[in-house]
C-alpha cells in the first residue's frame, strides 16, 4: 500500500527560510582550505581532490573545474542549483562553491568508499570464488541499498527533479564499511520536470536508459528503470539487456525483454524479481513511482531494520528547538547541514527509527507514532511543536531539520564551528552580518518584497544586536549563540 500523502505542517507564526547556504563566497579558496596535492579522481572537466577546512579542520572533496571546458555554462549553473536545493542523507552534500579566473570549485561531502560499481565488481568476484555462480550481493545487502537508492528518487521526484544518469558508478560509499550507506553523485543530466510534460532531451548511459529515453518522449519514472537495472545486477553481477556494441545494447534495451537465466537466479525470491518486473515495467504509465515501490514486501521482508531507540527527552529537545530565536534557528540549521557524518551518528539513527517508509524525510505522523511505539511521551500540544520543525516549508520534517533541532550545545558552541556558519551569513567578508545579507540569504526571489519577511528580518537583526548599529558582529553572534544553551563557547 502506497504512503499516506504528507500532511502539511505551515503555521503562520513560524519562520521558513529556504536552506540553500552554498553561494559563491568572496575571496581565494586557498584563504579557507588547505588543499591535498593528490588527485582524488580526474575527468574531462578537470580533477577532485581533498581539503581541509582551516578553521574546522573538516575533510571535503574539492572538485575543481576548468572554466574553459564548460561548454554550456546555463547547463552547470543549473546543475549546482539542483545540488544546492537537495537535502537527503542518501544525497552528497555540496557546501561551498568558489570561483576564481580559471577555475570554479565545489566543496562537497567525503566519501572515501569508492562507487557502487567497484563493490559490485568486488562482491561479485568474491562470491564466483565461493562457488555462489557470480553473484553479486545476497538478497539483504541488494536490499539495502535498493532502499537507499529508492528513497533518494523519491525525494528527488517528490521536488520535481529527475537524475536521468541513474547507474553504479554515480553512488558513491560514504565509508568502505559494509554497511556504508550510499550517496547519489552527478547531476550534471538532472533537470527539474513539469508533471504532464514529457521531456525529450536524449540522456543517459546505455545498460541503464529507459525505452522512453530512446524515444524522446519520457517523465521522470525513466530513473525507475535505471533502478530496475541495477537491483539485477546487484543480484547477478550483469545487466539484463545487453550486447556487444551499445547498438546492440539500446536495441534490446528498446525491446525491454529480460529473464532471471538459471542457476543465477534459482536461489533468488519471487518477491526479488517482483520488484524488479515492476521497476523494468515496460510501460512508463503502469511502472510504479519511487513512493510506491518503497512498500514492496521485498524490501520490507529483506532490509535492515534500524536498531536501538528513541530518547526519551525527545519531546522537550524539539521543543526547545522550536523556542530558539529566528536568527539561531537558522545559525543551527547552517550547523547541521555542515557537520560530519561521524558527528551525527546517534541523531541519524533516531532519524532512521522514526523514518518508517524510508524516504529520507519525516511526516508528523512518523515522528508521533515513531515516539509511541518507543514508549516516548508526546505531549498534548506537539503539533505545535512540529511546525516549528519545518523551517523551510516543504511540509515535512526533512534531515537537516531534524539534525538542527536535536544537537546538542557541546556540538554547535565551538566557536570554529560557529565561525563558519558566520563566514557563511557574511557574505562580503568584511566580519560583519548586515540586514541585507540575511536577505539575500533566506529569501526567495519571488519573495523580496514580502512584507512578513521584511518583518522577520527585522526581528532577527533586533535579536542579535545588541549595540544597535544595524550590524551583527562577530562576538554579539557567540552571544546570540550562547543564550539559552547553558553553556560557554569553546575552542579556537
Amino acid at each position: 500500500m502506497a504512503a499516506a500523502p504528507k500532511a502539511k505542517l505551515q503555521s503562520s507564526q513560524t519562520l521558513q527560510f529556504k536552506h540553500i547556504f552554498t553561494t559563491s563566497n568572496p575571496g581565494s579558496i586557498g584563504d579557507h582550505y588547505k588543499m591535498d596535492k593528490k588527485v582524488l579522481g580526474e575527468g574531462s572537466y578537470g580533477q577532485v581532490c581533498k581539503g581541509e577546512d582551516k578553521v574546522t579542520k573538516a575533510i571535503r572533496a574539492i572538485k575543481a573545474i576548468d572554466v574553459s571546458k564548460i561548454s554550456d555554462t546555463k547547463r552547470f549553473e543549473e546543475e549546482v542549483a539542483i545540488q544546492q536545493m537537495l537535502d537527503h542523507p542518501n544525497i552528497v552534500k555540496l557546501y561551498e562553491v568558489f570561483k576564481d579566473a580559471k577555475r570554479m570549485y565545489l566543496v562537497m561531502e567525503l566519501c572515501t568508499g569508492g562507487e557502487l560499481f567497484d563493490r559490485i565488481v568486488e562482491e561479485a568476484e568474491r562470491n564466483a570464488d565461493a562457488g555462489a555462480d557470480g553473484q553479486a550481493f545476497d538478497e539483504r545487502g541488494a536490499a539495502n541499498y535498493m532502499q537507499q537508492i529508492l528513497g533518494a528518487m523519491r525525494y528527488l521526484h517528490s521536488l520535481n527533479f529527475v537524475h536521468r544518469d541513474i547507474k553504479p558508478e554515480n553512488f558513491l560509499l560514504q565509508n568502505k564499511t559494509k554497511e556504508s550507506p550510499l550517496k547519489v553523485i552527478d547531476f550534471g543530466l538532472a533537470k527539474r520536470f513539469e508533471s504532464g510534460t514529457p521531456m525529450k532531451t536524449k540522456a543517459g548511459t546505455p545498460y541503464y536508459v529507459a525505452p522512453q529515453v530512446l524515444a524522446g518522449s519520457y517523465d521522470e519514472k525513466c530513473d525507475i528503470w535505471s533502478c530496475g537495472v541495477i537491483c539485477y545486477i546487484l543480484l547477478c553481477g550483469y545487466p539484463p539487456f545487453f550486447g556487444d556494441t551499445d547498438e546492440q545494447i539500446l536495441k534490446s534495451v528498446k525491446k525491454g525483454v529480460f529473464d532471471f537465466p538459471s542457476p543465477d537466479w534459482d536461489l533468488i525470491t519471487k518477491e526479488g524479481k517482483d520488484l524488479i518486473k515492476n521497476m523494468l515495467t515496460l510501460s512508463a504509465e503502469s511502472r510504479p513511482s519511487a513512493q510506491t515501490l518503497l512498500d514492496h514486501k521485498w524490501l520490507a521482508d529483506k532490509a535492515d531494520k534500524p536498531t536501538g531507540t528513541v530518547q526519551k527527552g525527545l519531546a522537550s529537545t524539539l521543543k526547545s528547538f522550536g523556542s530558539v530565536g529566528r536568527l539561531k534557528k537558522v545559525a543551527l540549521t547552517l550547523i547541521a547541514q555542515q557537520l560530519q557524518e561521524k558527528d551525527i551518528e546517534e541523531m541519524k539513527n533516531t532519524f532512521n527509527l522514526l523514518d518508517k517508509n524510508k524516504d529520507g524525510t519525516l511526516t508528523m505522523e512518523e515522528i508521533k507514532n515513531g515516539m509511541e511505539q518507543h514508549k516516548v511521551n508526546v505531549p498534548p500540544d506537539f503539533m505545535e511543536t512540529l511546525k516549528a520543525l519545518d523551517t523551510d516549508g516543504s511540509g515535512s520534517v526533512d534531515y537537516t531539520e531534524f539534525i538542527a533541532a536535536t544537537m546538542t550545545t557541546k556540538q554547535y558552541l565551538k566557536k570554529e564551528v560557529m565561525w563558519a556558519a558566520f563566514r557563511t551569513f557574511d557574505k562580503d567578508g568584511d566580519g560583519k552580518i548586515t540586514k541585507q545579507e540575511l536577505r539575500s540569504m533566506l529569501t526567495d526571489p519571488d519573495r523580496q518584497n514580502d512584507s512578513t519577511m521584511e518583518k522577520q528580518l527585522d526581528t532577527m537583526m533586533r535579536e542579535c544586536d545588541l549595540d544597535g548599529d544595524g550590524e551583527i558582529s562577530w562576538d554579539e553572534f557567540v552571544t546570540m549563540m550562547e543564550e539559552g544553551s547553558g553553556g560557554k563557547a569553546t575552542g579556537r
